[in-house]
């Protein structure tokens, strides 16, 4: 699994920021969802996130946490690619 890309913007009328993270080269969309969740926390619980996709190329947005573009980057890379 790899990170395509990461993006952030302003949701207009609001103080929020939308991330967005595209991931390519999901094999176990189970195994995917797990390690996501494991990193960030539940959904509806510690954060917003929102899963949408298919087969191998998923995307992963939320408005909380909010994160700097290096911190998201850094926490989906180690836990993508664990050492």
């Amino acid at each position: 699994m790899n990170i395509k890309s990461i993006e952030r913007e302003d949701i207009p009328g609001t103080s929020e920021i939308l991330t967005t993270v595209t991931i390519e080269g999901v094999t176990s969309q189970c195994i995917f969802a797990r390690l996501i969740i494991a990193a960030m926390g539940k959904p509806g619980i510690d954060n917003d996130l929102e899963f949408i996709g298919s087969g191998d190329r998923w995307l992963i947005s939320w408005t909380h946490p909010q994160l700097t573009l290096a911190e998201t980057r850094e926490l989906l890379t180690k836990t993508l690619a664990p050492a």
